[in-house]
């Protein structure tokens, strides 16, 4: 497949070269980037609990969870755009720290179901961060390292999101739910400490022409980056509507413990994180366009068949399944969104496959409330997996060059 970009919005030279640091500072700055998804996940499991626990009908719930993606589809593209234009990364990180813990502490002092959704945007705002964070990193190690550094960065990301979920249900459990919005608030604040100490590692004057609205028009709409960003789409549309939406809903239905959304939610990331090193050989074995069409439908027939999970450890199992498979076609449809894009064009290519993901981040959990009010909570599994199934053939199609 080629992805062919005719502009580019970069405003700062493509291939800079990293500034000299002390070893410690890449360390430093994981220490940062770990604590950045352990204030955005601890309170993950039991968030659609907490609302109903302040009265929420299943449609604010929606609403709540999809604020989080709105917000990324508005920023996501504007924070790397303005972070490119004035050079500096730092800000941008230490900005999403203030934001989760913002976050952290609108839903702790939240007084009705309502403000919950105000809460949930603030944190999609600290999330719009990544597009720095991967930079700034990045920019710690000459450019042929750099897939290699955004590796290390994505599996410390996957950590921080299992041990959140995994530890924010166990103080929700024995401290109740005011506790894992406490915690990532002061965890937030740590990262903060943390980054001080780590130097942009590059420093670079604005050059070369000017950021237009037709440059940024024309990668926007490239057809093949469209197409495997909406694909990218899909996948969130199904993660958000169920392991991040209503399946701790449907969980507690079946008697789950808030410790127990704790594990839900980590037994789904596990497999998720694992399936990070295996999938490049996957591509090399079956193909991309193989791999991501298998895992589509993958998505789509453990969503179908969650409302037939009778106990909770049934729906574990078929948890590891879809985290699995998630964790496979998104690695693979974000290679295949930069793969053949040129360097000096990728920070851009990678802005806008964020923002059009981001749609099925809002997406997935609205519909899936207003479907789960007007026809009941197993019909949010059911169309989330048509969703995905649709898209699995689809795939086929788009993905035919691939």
């Amino acid at each position: 497949m080629t992805i062919s970009i005719d502009a580019t919005t970069k405003s700062v030279p493509s291939t800079p070269e990293s500034v000299p640091v002390a070893r410690w500072v890449p360390w430093l700055f994981q220490v940062g980037n770990l604590t950045f998804w352990l204030s955005l996940y601890f309170y993950v499991p039991i968030l659609p609990s907490y609302a109903e626990s302040l009265g929420a009908p299943l449609g604010v719930v929606g609403a709540m969870l999809s604020a989080y993606g709105v917000t990324q589809l508005l920023l996501r593209i504007p924070t790397g755009v303005a972070s490119d234009w004035w050079g500096r990364r730092r800000p941008v990180f230490a900005a999403g720290l203030v934001a989760s813990a913002a976050g952290a502490v609108a839903f702790y002092i939240a007084p009705s179901p309502w403000t919950l959704v105000g809460a949930r945007a603030i944190t999609g705002l600290a999330a719009c961060a990544w597009v720095g964070i991967t930079i700034m990193y990045a920019g710690y190690f000459a450019p042929s390292e750099s897939t290699r550094a955004i590796g290390w960065l994505n599996l410390v990301n996957a950590t921080g999101q299992v041990v959140a979920t995994w530890s924010g249900g166990l103080l929700a459990q024995h401290y109740g739910y005011g506790a894992p919005f406490l915690v990532s608030a002061a965890v937030a604040m740590v990262g903060l400490a943390c980054i001080a100490f780590c130097p942009e590692p590059v420093r670079a004057a604005r050059t070369g022409p000017p950021v237009t609205l037709d440059r940024l028009w024309k990668t926007a709409t490239a057809p093949a980056l469209i197409g495997v960003s909406l694909l990218s789409a899909v996948q969130n549309y199904a993660t958000f509507s169920t392991v991040f939406g209503f399946t701790p809903v449907y969980a507690e239905r079946l008697g789950a413990t808030r410790a127990d959304l704790g594990t839900l939610t980590a037994v789904s990331l596990i497999p998720f994180a694992l399936a990070q090193p295996i999938t490049a050989w996957l591509n090399r074995r079956y193909g991309p366009r193989n791999v991501v069409v298998i895992g589509l439908a993958m998505i789509g027939l453990t969503a179908v068949t969650t409302p037939l999970c009778e106990t909770l450890p049934i729906l574990l199992a078929v948890q590891v399944v879809a985290g699995g498979a998630r964790g496979v076609v998104g690695t693979t449809l974000m290679g295949m969104a930069i793969r053949r894009v040129s360097q000096s064009e990728r920070a851009t290519a990678m802005g806008v496959y964020q923002a059009v993901y981001a749609i099925g981040m809002f997406s997935g959990p609205l519909i899936g409330g207003l479907v789960g009010e007007v026809s009941g909570l197993p019909m949010i599994f059911i169309s989330t997996g048509a969703v995905a199934l649709v898209a699995s053939v689809v795939a086929i199609r788009v993905l035919r060059d691939a």
